[in-house]
């Protein structure tokens, strides 16, 4: 009989567990398909863990073994075993508050009752107050993972953000399910502790289910140690510690193998319980895949920045994972995506720069039967947001890269093939009489404008202030030395012979986007609403990158300011060199000389449109950006003065 007993007891535990794990995958389920057999092996050792160490480490061990098998990770897993034994302490709070009702176990159970009681009250009163002071305690998060080094910092707030979002997304569980997992578990165990205690009498060693229960889960709870010398066990009989031994060790040493059945045989199982049910979907419980990615946004979500926008993200971005941020310089952001079956270029943007992002889109759609554009595979637009999805194309690559990866003359091809189609199908077919009044508004507001907004820069003052500046080693006149240029009658007549149409607006190189097997090219990120809508905007755009060497300076990452002399590590290549001869050669022929200084003037108009820009979002390097201004500056009015 006591076999029996045993045997009885083992297999009850081991249906437990198997509702456990059910359980446990309820909470996985949200975000990732559950690792069953991983799963399995992490409970299994977690048991044996806590059989033999105190304060539940067996849990710990659990998370990190599963979570490194997670696409999620340990953080995560981690919080799905605290979602896991939270439900567990107020099942046992409630069984020892049974027990004390009923008048079994005496003072010990009346003491695990008042301690579950006050620890289920806590928890309680917990959940109450991480609500209602739910910011308050984010900043908290942020400022305790602060402490610690950058991967420490990323794992804690993944951490906090893995058990804020389990809570929040029980709604996606199915309660029903939950309920029903959780009611027939802890009937086994309670079935199995049963046939536990009459193993243990029939033994020699009187117990009832109350003894058992307050043996596993009181106040001197026992595991291995209770059948040690000093455990609460330690003057029965041999045989019935080691019916308690074995009934701890057992199903550990079954789930184990259980993990090891033929594959054939675990499908069945798995089919038969629904581990994988057809049509599943998750959420992503981050969807930036690149860690430096991951540590901005939750950064951002702990110091409470951008609350709407961190909503709206979550909200756009949860089907998705997100693999590569290639924003640039803009206020949109444009990032390499894939869900389920496609990877793509996502693009967004909120509030007023959703508006600008909608124009942009607008923009695509009209010319796409005009002009070689990216293919558009999905949009959205409404108040406070808008996106689009592109065609993601492997062999298709910006121009810069494609000029420092081929004969420049492949790269001049496609430049010439870019400006003569624009010229033929975009600029020529829409061309319009220029209005003298959008001039003198161009010339307020992008000229005048900007300037103030240069000389009101505290951290721009002294070098303003300087008649002349050394930059790498080289003295330019500064801006105050070449007011000539931006008299508002020169800028009239200047601009007044330009050609007007409708223009891409921004033009930069990495805006050409090249097909590496020599297929052809399109274009990307059209700026739309410039007041002076001329082709000479967009030849400009392209000498800010020839010529200004912005896409350099992008990655140039300090400057160093001193006096009047600013310095920094600019790089040019010969093949952008090379590609800038080529233009201003290509420019020279198309027009005379008087429009070709029109069109230098426009690319220093594009670097002091950008000043505010870097001023307010790139200070450090602001300095290295004026310069860029000034050297281009300069050299628009030496050719001006031949």
């Amino acid at each position: 009989m006591i076999l029996a007993y045993w045997l009885l007891a083992v297999a009850l535990v081991l249906a437990g567990h198997a509702f456990r794990l059910l359980r446990w995958e309820q909470f996985v389920r949200i975000y990732e398909r559950p690792q069953r057999g991983a799963m399995l092996r992490g409970m299994a050792g977690g048991y044996a863990v806590n059989t033999l160490l105190p304060l539940h480490l067996g849990d710990v061990f659990r998370a990190v073994f599963v979570g490194r098998r997670m696409k999620s990770g340990v953080g995560f897993a981690l919080a799905t075993v605290i979602m896991d034994r939270f439900l567990d302490v107020w099942f046992v709070a409630l069984g020892f508050g049974t027990f004390v009702l009923l008048g079994q176990g005496g003072a010990s159970v009346e003491a695990a009752a008042r301690y579950y009681l006050v620890f289920a009250v806590l928890l309680a009163v917990a959940l109450v107050v991480v609500v209602a002071l739910r910011d308050s305690i984010k900043r908290v998060c942020l400022a305790v993972c602060g402490i610690f080094n950058d991967t420490l910092k990323l794992d804690g707030m993944v951490f906090c953000w893995s058990l804020i979002n389990t809570f929040k997304d029980l709604r996606r569980i199915n309660l029903l399910r939950l309920a029903v997992n959780t009611a027939v578990m802890w009937v086994a165990y309670l079935a199995s502790y049963t046939a536990l205690a009459a193993a243990m009498t029939t033994a020699g060693q009187p117990m009832a289910l109350v003894e058992v229960f307050d043996t596993l889960f009181g106040r001197s709870a026992g595991d291995l140690r209770a059948v040690l010398p000093g455990g609460s066990l330690a003057g029965t009989p041999w045989a019935v510690r080691a019916l308690l031994v074995g009934w701890f060790l057992a199903p550990l040493v079954v789930m184990w193998l259980a993990t090891l059945l033929p594959a054939r045989v675990r499908g069945v199982v798995n089919q038969a319980t629904a581990a994988a049910p057809a049509g599943e979907s998750y959420l992503n419980l981050l969807p930036q895949a690149d860690p430096q990615d991951r540590a901005v946004f939750l950064s951002q979500y702990f110091g409470l920045q951008n609350k709407a926008w961190v909503n709206r993200f979550l909200q756009m971005n949860q089907d998705i994972t997100i693999l590569q941020d290639f924003s640039a310089g803009s206020n949109a952001t444009t990032m390499l995506c894939m869900d389920k079956t496609h990877t793509f270029y996502r693009k967004y943007a909120f509030g007023a720069d959703g508006q600008k992002l909608a124009e942009q889109l607008h923009w695509l759609r009209a010319q796409q039967d005009r002009l070689p554009l990216c293919e558009i595979l999905r949009t959205g637009e409404d108040a406070d947001c808008c996106w689009y999805d592109m065609t993601y194309e492997p062999q298709a690559v910006g121009m810069f890269r494609y000029l420092h990866s081929n004969p420049v003359e492949k790269s001049a091809a496609v430049l010439h093939a870019v400006l003569d189609t624009l010229e033929e199908k975009l600029y020529r077919p829409t061309a319009v009489a220029s209005d003298p009044e959008k001039i003198e508004q161009y010339i307020a507001k992008k000229v005048d404008g900007n300037l103030q907004k240069l000389r009101e820069a505290r951290s721009l003052h002294e070098l303003m202030a300087a008649p002349t500046l050394w930059i790498n080693g080289k003295e330019y006149k500064n801006l105050n030395q070449l007011s000539w240029m931006f008299d508002h009658e020169r800028l009239r007549t200047l601009f007044a012979a330009d050609p007007v149409s409708t223009i891409h607006g921004d033009l930069t190189i990495e805006n050409i986007i090249c097909r590496t097997d020599d297929t052809g090219w399109y274009l990307i990120d059209p700026n739309t609403g410039n007041l002076h809508e001329s082709p000479f905007l967009d030849y400009g755009k392209l000498l800010q990158s020839l010529h200004g060497g912005y896409e350099f300076m992008m990655m140039t990452p300090r400057v160093t300011v001193q006096g009047n002399h600013i310095d920094f590590a600019l790089t040019r290549s010969a093949a952008y060199d090379a590609l800038l001869a080529d233009l201003l050669a290509d420019l020279g022929r198309r027009y005379p000389a008087e429009q070709v200084d029109s069109i230098l003037m426009h690319e220093v108009v594009h670097w002091l449109r950008l000043m505010p820009y870097k001023l307010s979002k790139d200070r450090k390097r602001a300095a290295m950006f004026y310069a860029g201004l000034v050297m281009v500056a300069n050299d628009a009015a030496d050719h001006a003065r031949r």
